[in-house]
Order: C-alpha cells, then sequence, then structure tokens
C-alpha cells in the first residue's frame, strides 16, 4: 500500500511538473465575428516564455463546415496555416472568417511521441462567424413562467427570491407570472430596481380569463389582465361575442367556440397593453387527462393567434416538442419557448428560453420574440447536457454558445452575482454592498468578446 501510494505521488508530481513547462492560453478574442470578413483574434498565453521557438510555431485555422477559405473542400484533420504575429505573451492574427459557422484556431509545434509525429497543441480557440443579421443582436438567457408566494409557489418564496435564484443559473432576465396575479412581478420589479444588478424582470402574469379554462401568459403587460376582465367584464364579454361569431362551425365543436374566442381576446389585449401573449403547457395533464380537449388545443395550434408557445414546460414538454416540430414542418413556424413553470426555486434551472435581441429592454425582447429570435432549451438533470427546439439557424448557433461561451464565462459571473442576489433580497445589507463591484461584468463580455 505504501508504495502504491508514493507510485502515485511521483505519477502526479511528474504530471505537474510537465504541464508547467508549457505555456497555456489564457484569453483569446473576440469569440464572435462578422461573417466572410477579415477579423483580428487576439490570443493570450500564461507563461509565453515556454512556447518554442517562433519558426516551430504555426497557427492552424479550420473551418467547422469543411471548406477553405477559397471555397474548396479540407480534408479529415486538414488546417489551414494563418499568418500571425507573437509579442511576448500576445498573438494576434487576421483570419477571413467564411460563413455562418464554428471555427478553430489552434497553436502547434512539431512533436514526436513513442516515433509518431502528432503535433504539440500550445492553445485553442473556437469562436462563431455570423451573418449582419444575428450579429447586430445579442443572446440572452430567460425564464419566463413561474409562481411565488403571491399565488400557488412556496409560501416563503417572494417573486424577487425567485428571480434572484434565476441569476444563479445564468439567466439574463426572468418573469414571475402568479395566477390571477399581476402584483407579485410587479413586487420584483421594486425590488431590483434597488439594487446593483444588471439581472433584469419585468412584469408579468398567469391569465385565467371568465369561462375559458386555456392558461394565458400575459408577459410585460403595462397592467393586469385580471384587473380588466374583473372591472370590465361586459367590454371582455362583447369582445368575446364578436370573436365566436368569427369561428367556422366547421373547424371546431361548438362547445369549444368560447374557451377559443375568450383566448384570442385575451391575446390580443395582451398586445393592446403592450405585452407578449403566450399560450401555456399545450399538452398539461393534471388528473389522468389533458387540462383542455385535444381539440381546442389543435385549434389553437393551427390558428396561432398568440405571440408564442410553451415547448417546453415541465413533465408537459414531450408532446410539445412533438406537435411544435410538426407544426414547424407543415410552415406554421410559430415562435416557440421554453419555462421551468416552477413553484418552488428549487425547480427552476431547468429550462429556459434564449433570445436573440438588440438589448435587454423590454420592447426589443417582445419584437424579437415575434420575430421567431429565440429558441426553446431544455437541461438534462442527471448530465446536465442542453438540447435545442426549434430553428435550426439559431439551434447550431445557441448549441456552440452553451458549449463554448456560456459555461466559461457568463455562467460563472452570473453565479456569482446569483449567490448575492439571494441574500441581498431577503434584506442582507452587507450583500448589497458585495454586489457593486460586479455590477457591469455580464454586459462587458459582449464589449470584449463580440467583435466591433
Amino acid at each position: 500500500m505504501h508504495f502504491r501510494n508514493v507510485l502515485f505521488t511521483c505519477t502526479v508530481a511528474v504530471l505537474l511538473t510537465t504541464l508547467s513547462l508549457r505555456a497555456a492560453l489564457k484569453d483569446a478574442w473576440p469569440q464572435f465575428v462578422p461573417a466572410d470578413q477579415q477579423t483580428t483574434i487576439t490570443m493570450v498565453f500564461t507563461e509565453a516564455e515556454k512556447l518554442p521557438k517562433l519558426e516551430e510555431l504555426t497557427l492552424q485555422y479550420a473551418c467547422n463546415d469543411a471548406l477553405r477559405a477559397d471555397g474548396r473542400p479540407l480534408d479529415w484533420g486538414q488546417y489551414e496555416k494563418a499568418p500571425f504575429e507573437l509579442t511576448g505573451d500576445t498573438l494576434t492574427a487576421k483570419v477571413n472568417f467564411r460563413g455562418e459557422t464554428e471555427h478553430t484556431l489552434r497553436l502547434v509545434s512539431p512533436h514526436q511521441t513513442h516515433g509518431m509525429k502528432r503535433p504539440a497543441v500550445h492553445g485553442i480557440f473556437k469562436l462563431y462567424s455570423l451573418r449582419p443579421d444575428f450579429f447586430a443582436l445579442r443572446p440572452y438567457k430567460c425564464d419566463v413562467h413561474m409562481h411565488s408566494k403571491f399565488s400557488d409557489g412556496r409560501k416563503d418564496e417572494t417573486p424577487s427570491h425567485m428571480i434572484a435564484t434565476c441569476r444563479k443559473h445564468g439567466l439574463d432576465f426572468a418573469i414571475v407570472t402568479d395566477h390571477r396575479c399581476h402584483a407579485g412581478s410587479q413586487e420584483s420589479i421594486s425590488t431590483f430596481a434597488k439594487l446593483p444588478t444588471d439581472m433584469r424582470c419585468f412584469t408579468g402574469e398567469e391569465i385565467h380569463s371568465p369561462g375559458n379554462n386555456v392558461h394565458i401568459l400575459g408577459l410585460g403587460t403595462s397592467s393586469g389582465l385580471t384587473e380588466w376582465f374583473t372591472e370590465k367584464r361586459a367590454e371582455y364579454d362583447a369582445a368575446v361575442a364578436v370573436e365566436k361569431a368569427r369561428i367556422d362551425p366547421k373547424e371546431l365543436p361548438e362547445v369549444l367556440h368560447h374557451q377559443a374566442a375568450a383566448s384570442v381576446v385575451v391575446w390580443n389585449k395582451i398586445r393592446e397593453f403592450g405585452g407578449v401573449a403566450v399560450y401555456c403547457h399545450p399538452y398539461w395533464r393534471p388528473s389522468d387527462r389533458q387540462y383542455i380537449p385535444a381539440a381546442l388545443s389543435d385549434y389553437l395550434l393551427q390558428k396561432g393567434q398568440f405571440d408564442a408557445f410553451e415547448v417546453l414546460n415541465g413533465g408537459s414538454s414531450d408532446l410539445g416538442i412533438l406537435h411544435y416540430h410538426e407544426l414547424r414542418a407543415q410552415g406554421r413556424a410559430w415562435p416557440g419557448i421554453g419555462v421551468t413553470d416552477a413553484h418552488a426555486s428549487a425547480n427552476l434551472g431547468r429550462a429556459y428560453t434564449l433570445i436573440m435581441s438588440e438589448s435587454l429592454s423590454f420592447s426589443d425582447i417582445a419584437a424579437n420574440i415575434r420575430k421567431g429570435n429565440c429558441i426553446a432549451i431544455e437541461i438534462d438533470p442527471k448530465t446536465n447536457q442542453h438540447r435545442a427546439h426549434g430553428d435550426f439557424r439559431l439551434g447550431r448557433f445557441t448549441t456552440f454558445l452553451f458549449t463554448h461561451y456560456y459555461p466559461q464565462q457568463h455562467d460563472k459571473l452570473c453565479a456569482e452575482e446569483g449567490e448575492l442576489l439571494v441574500k441581498a433580497v431577503a434584506g442582507d445589507a452587507a450583500a448589497v454592498e458585495a454586489l457593486k463591484p460586479l455590477q457591469g461584468r455580464v454586459p462587458a463580455l459582449f464589449d470584449k468578446y463580440w467583435a466591433k
């Protein structure tokens, strides 16, 4: 046993000594560049003095789409050479990144192991080129369906606590949508307005209108829908009657006309109040049956008079995913989102929506949801693997983000900020002070990693 311990200790020592003899890539930027343009890349190395001689170094470049810069195929295992300059610990290179896709740069030198020539790799950098429309936007992560003590969430968890916990999971904004309650989300906005944080929250509510079992989210509305149809019931009833008259009886059984019409009325009123209208969990199945008749759900999904619908929602996701892709195949590419519908902070972090937007203003977010610049992401709780459901183009970019950007840069900063936010919303003054130097760090990532 003593011999084994000594052998293990010696092996670890040799490995650490070997690692210390080599330079390593410390940081590189920008990570997001314009497609089909030459961009200057900077790579910074630790212990750069341990790099081989300049004449022994090669900067290799590969386009993920297996095409050379001139459009010819790039063979298996083959790289192009990129010219570079090395000054001290900093390498710079100008590369034309072809198309919208992932790219790899790696600094290598000749190396021979066991008689085989394999390059020694001193640093690998993954980056992504974007066409102008996406390059002008930025990716933001959010969860826009959750509940607090203001409805049927945990009675010891405020809306602010839910939002703060979302930051721990790497989200950029979140919305509390308590049942029949606009005030919960307003509590979170009021609390976060007093905190030095980059985490954002907006108004929200899960709406249950009279005579209608369809659950609807109103996101970012200027006032509550529950108050509207409670205080102005006659106006609501008249609007429902108008919509009922427009339904073709051949398309839907008459017994379901009221709910279909009421849903359209609520979606329209949400937009009138400046919000985003979301059709919730079409395949939620409590008490051994779908929460609304399948004929009604299918009708609403076919008509698509909402702004977005929940592809992912807790345990009701599988059929939602299948139907979503079928609708897309039919040409009905309604914007899809992913949410947790968490009723406790412990259930947050299992799904989210990625939205490409000009900024974190709600007007920009809403506009880009309606354009379909959003995608639903589910997270496997056992493996932490992220899966995207939606448009292939955005999905491919999203896959790059949660593989090569979020874990290494964004999410670590959010988690640190989120830990303090949870304490701050509970009244910890020291946590509020500790948040101050952290403010601005997450937005600054775009300034650093997005090409100018």
